[in-house]
């Protein structure tokens, strides 16, 4: 990771070279600005709006991050970093975000990085921001091609779901813990394809089942969490959790999608449990129980090139002549799955405001 970010710096000083004082037009040759390889970072006139489904939490606080990181690499400004689910919210507010997307077209932004948490509300406004010549990067949300065409975005930069569980549910495999328990906190497709890509890297068909896990596997059952704002609630949810388990002793591994669900789990297991506990998501605890052994791994979907990448883009679409990135399909950052093997290099990273 720390390789991959000192390349883009580089990338970034030289693209910022080439910022320009063009405006944005409704045409996508014209909207990328001159190219002219006559400006500085300071003069990049190029203003972006972020705008996602989550708050200012661990994860999301990275990403922004990221996103100021490459403002301040670029000097081109971020208009609005906005996420629709605040602190103590159980659910994102789509319309929220959706309406702030609104706002960022209307002030005429001269490029969009937005995660694409509701498609269906999302993709119009999004498809006629890209129309009016406002490019568009969807981050975190929204990386299926389908989404990237509806929506009109150059590229989607994030963690492909059920690539990651397919990643996770093939280390279980090797480890012979393939009678999985997948936790889903909150609502969300993305959760859905996290359970379903365990299922398919364990050959036990396309989805997770839901109801009652087998007495043995290779098996995915779906544990869906019914405390409210259960990630805000992890003593609850692993009570939840930890009676599921006792209900079905066939389980050998859960999978947590939030790594708060995987710290209240682990401090409610009985001593001496032999089941493998993973998550999704670093933070100093999961990083800290990875050391200490009682955590299995963690997917660590690499949040802040989420932040850090859709700005670049941008700059380079705007100042190159319509230079664009990704082909329509997802620019994927991660899956990295954190043991033992690689904690230390994460951890440093994290320190440093980047994991």
């Amino acid at each position: 990771m720390r390789r991959a970010l000192t390349a883009l710096v580089m990338v970034s000083a030289l693209a910022v070279g080439a910022c320009s004082s063009s405006t944005a037009t409704a045409s996508p040759a014209a909207s990328a600005g001159s190219g002219s390889g006559s400006g500085t970072a300071a003069s990049c006139p190029y203003k972006f709006a972020v705008i996602t489904h989550g708050d200012n939490g661990s994860f999301w606080s990275v990403v922004y991050k990221g996103a100021k990181d490459a403002s301040a690499a670029t000097g081109c400004a971020l208009s609005e970093v906005y996420g629709s689910q605040q602190q103590g919210q159980a659910q994102p507010d789509d319309n929220a975000e959706n309406q702030a997307i609104q706002d960022a077209i209307n002030q005429k932004v001269d490029g969009l990085a937005v995660s694409d948490h509701n498609p269906s509300l999302m993709n119009p406004t999004l498809a006629a921001a890209a129309k009016a010549g406002i490019p568009v990067v969807l981050i975190n949300a929204g990386c299926d091609d389908a989404d990237i065409a509806a929506s009109g975005a150059m590229t989607c930069v994030g963690q492909p779901e059920s690539l990651a569980g397919k990643q996770a549910g093939a280390r279980f495999m090797a480890e012979k813990a393939d009678n999985v328990l997948c936790v889903i906190h909150q609502s969300g497709q993305n959760l859905l394809d996290r359970c379903n890509g365990i299922a398919q890297a364990l050959g036990t068909g396309a989805t997770c089942s839901t109801g009652d896990a087998p007495a043995s596997g290779p098996a995915c059952t779906e544990l869906t969490l019914s405390v409210a704002n259960a990630a805000q609630n992890p003593q609850a949810s692993a009570q939840q959790v930890t009676a599921y388990l006792q209900a079905h002793p066939g389980i050998t591994a859960v999978m947590t999608l939030n790594n708060a669900i995987a710290q209240g789990v682990q401090a409610a297991l009985p001593s001496g449990s032999t089941i493998k506990l993973a998550t999704f998501d670093l933070n100093s605890w999961a990083i800290s129980a990875v050391k200490a052994g009682t955590l299995d791994f963690i997917v660590d979907q690499q949040q802040y090139l989420q932040g850090y990448l859709p700005i670049v883009f941008l700059q380079l679409y705007k100042a190159h002549y319509g230079a664009s990135v990704g082909g329509g399909t997802t620019v994927a950052t991660g899956p990295l799955l954190v043991d033992k093997t690689n904690v230390s290099n994460v951890e440093a990273g994290a320190a440093a405001g980047e994991s």
